[in-house]
């Protein structure tokens, strides 16, 4: 029979060998379900088929199909559908603490959109968000709440292959946990049920401690969902759409969204002279023309902050001196000179003012400050 265990694994609920260490972007552990190893078999008899095949599967067939490490692969199905998504919810329950993962990905290749969506629930605590991007327009979704972001520079790619691409690099932080063996899973008793008319196959299992369901579709049968279960306390879902059954819709006219670049932080003191310097992160995904940003000098902290001075991005430099004597001077390099704010540019901000400085980058397009003191206001 198949032996089932608790492991400690972080955003990558891969069910054979999960590969250590791995930390969430929040930082927050959650125990999820993983398959060990498979020692045996529960005894299913060997079932003869006519010539056509069998509808519904036999329990002998469902394990050679399982035991093959290619029946399962992400990847063939990312090539094999124009329109596909795929969910998996991961959620255990220790010592009375509930902590879920979900991850949501979703492609369209005649449209050109993708949507990537992440939830985490640690007791009380939850970060759900989406982003929908593709073209020059993007959603972004904040708990329930829709912004109309944009992206100056578009570039689609396949979110399945990108994904792939960035696990096979050793960057699995935030990448979701889609890779599902199989032939764990294989060699057990199943019992099977079929709907001719819609091609769907259902197969469930169980051993002492855990439930196992698998559903299938299409000749010859593809797997579209796995669910495992142990009690209330563990479960892991995987499920796979197609076709119409993914609609991603671009919607316009909502409130914008600022540019996900955020200079603020604290100064260094350099003889009475404060300094900030910095890059924009590289993992800012959407660009914005230089027009549409700004970044500006304050006065102060907190809600009566005053913008003193400020540089827009295509001036590349400005120098500004009050009466009083105190200047400001902003620089802003295009370090890949691709004539966009993108991830690597640099940015630097000098001061002499005295008191608590501050700088904080403000949104034109969007009429928002991107972070800072006065983000909220």
């Amino acid at each position: 029979m198949v032996h089932f265990e608790l492991m400690t694994v972080f955003a990558y609920p891969h069910l054979c060998n999960p590969p250590p260490g791995i930390m969430f972007r929040v930082a927050v552990v959650v125990v999820l379900i993983a398959l060990s190893s498979v020692t045996g078999c529960l005894g299913a008899q060997e079932e003869v088929c006519p010539e056509d095949g069998c509808f519904p599967l036999t329990s002998d067939l469902l394990n050679e199909i399982l035991s093959d490490n290619d029946s399962f692969k992400v990847l063939d199905y990312a090539n094999d559908y124009d329109r596909l998504s795929i969910e998996t919810t991961s959620s255990s329950t220790v010592q009375g603490q509930f902590g879920e993962i979900h991850w949501g990905v979703s492609k369209d290749d005649s449209k050109q959109l993708r949507s990537i969506s992440t939830r985490v629930t640690i007791g009380t605590y939850s970060y759900n968000n989406e982003v929908i991007d593709g073209g020059n327009v993007t959603n972004i979704r904040v708990g329930n709440v829709w912004f109309e972001g944009r992206d100056a520079k578009p570039e689609y790619v396949d979110p399945f292959v990108e994904f792939a691409i960035l696990s096979s690099q050793g960057q699995t932080d935030d990448v979701p946990p889609f890779g599902f063996d199989t032939a764990t899973i294989s060699n057990l008793d199943w019992r099977i049920t079929g709907d001719q008319d819609s091609g769907q196959q259902v197969a469930t299992t169980s051993n002492s401690t855990h439930s196992i369901i698998i559903e299938l579709r299409g000749n010859p049968p593809r797997i579209m969902a796995i669910e495992t279960y142990s009690g209330e306390e563990e479960q892991f879902v995987l499920k796979v759409r197609t076709g119409d059954e993914v609609d991603l819709q671009i919607n316009k006219g909502m409130s914008r969204a600022p540019l996900g670049f955020n200079p603020y932080n604290g100064p260094t003191e350099f003889g009475g002279i404060s300094v900030w310097a910095g890059a924009v992160p590289e993992n800012l995904v959407s660009e914005a023309i230089p027009q549409e940003i700004e970044i500006r000098g304050l006065s102060s902290n907190d809600e009566n902050a005053i913008t003193m001075a400020s540089l827009r991005m295509d001036s590349r430099y400005s120098n500004v001196t009050a009466s009083d004597g105190t200047w400001w001077e902003f620089e802003w390099e295009d370090r890949d000179l691709d004539d966009f704010v993108s991830a690597g540019d640099l940015y630097a901000v000098r001061t002499n003012s005295t008191g608590e400085p501050s700088i904080a980058a403000f949104d034109i397009w969007a009429d928002s400050w991107t972070g800072g003191p006065l983000a909220t206001l």
